[in-house]
């Protein structure tokens, strides 16, 4: 189950952990995006065998992710929905979140009655800040 999608992030599993764990980027992404303070995703990473989801939330101000069943995942203000090898493009900066978007490369949808066009502006512009804080941008 989803591990065909584990072996594929374990290119990039070391850089993952230690976005997580630097609370001064967290901070300062924070101090940029105010809003993500109080908003959460369900992360869906998927392949031809299988699907990972992983919640997205700040708890205690440290955010915090955790994998849950697909079938039945906790409540997020957005659902954000990709094939792994997009993933990984985006955080290695091969693909910028806006161009993986209008290729229909990523769905966003809106469970908190916003428009899914603000969630898609929110979570854009977060992920593009938070990628280049973390790697330079590869070719």
């Amino acid at each position: 189950m989803a591990l065909s999608i584990r072996l594929k992030l374990l290119s990039v599993i070391d850089k993952l952990v230690k976005m997580a764990s630097d609370l001064e980027l967290v901070e300062k992404l924070l101090e940029e995006f105010p809003e993500a303070r109080a908003r959460s995703a369900l992360l869906t990473i998927y392949d031809e065998r299988g699907r990972l989801s992983i919640h997205l939330a700040l708890e205690g101000g440290r955010p915090a992710a955790r994998e849950v069943d697909a079938k039945n995942p906790p409540f997020a203000t957005t659902e954000i929905s990709m094939h792994v090898d997009t993933f990984i493009a985006l955080f290695e900066r091969r693909l910028d979140f806006w161009t993986a978007y209008l290729h229909d490369l990523v769905e966003v949808k809106s469970n908190d009655g916003l428009p899914a066009s603000y969630h898609v502006l929110l979570w854009g512009a977060f992920f593009d800040k938070l990628f280049s804080q973390v790697l330079p941008k590869r070719r």
